[in-house]
């Protein structure tokens, strides 16, 4: 399910698909640089450091699939199945906060312990 009249979820499908692609720079061009992602390990702040964790991640990434989208004007959610090296399929979601066309805030949520953190 894809809501293409949501501006949020517009620019949360750019930054998803450049992501899923591992094209880590192309996600960055919807990145606010003061941008604050929480995720099951920590928070990142700013987009250097979402950047660099992201591009971290990329090694073992092999891609991910899309189960569900929702988005209104400052809001999307994807709900998406991520591919890695050593765990083929972790159930994911990503909340995102758009302001002015582009993330300002980042929710990441999934099941850590799938990868050997506790």
């Amino acid at each position: 399910m894809r809501n293409t009249n949501s501006p949020a979820l517009e620019v949360a499908m750019v930054y998803y698909d450049a992501w899923r692609n591992r094209d880590h720079a192309a996600a960055m061009n919807v990145i606010a640089a003061g941008v604050a992602s929480e995720t099951p390990f920590g928070l990142i702040e700013g987009s250097e450091a979402l950047h660099k964790s992201e591009s971290e991640f990329a090694h073992i990434l092999q891609g991910a699939t899309l189960i569900a989208s929702f988005g209104d004007e400052t809001n999307a959610i994807l709900m998406y199945y991520t591919h890695t090296q050593p765990v083929p399929r972790v159930l994911s979601a990503k909340h995102f906060t758009v302001e002015n066309g582009q993330i300002v805030g980042l929710k990441a949520v999934f099941d850590k312990s799938a990868f050997g953190h506790r």
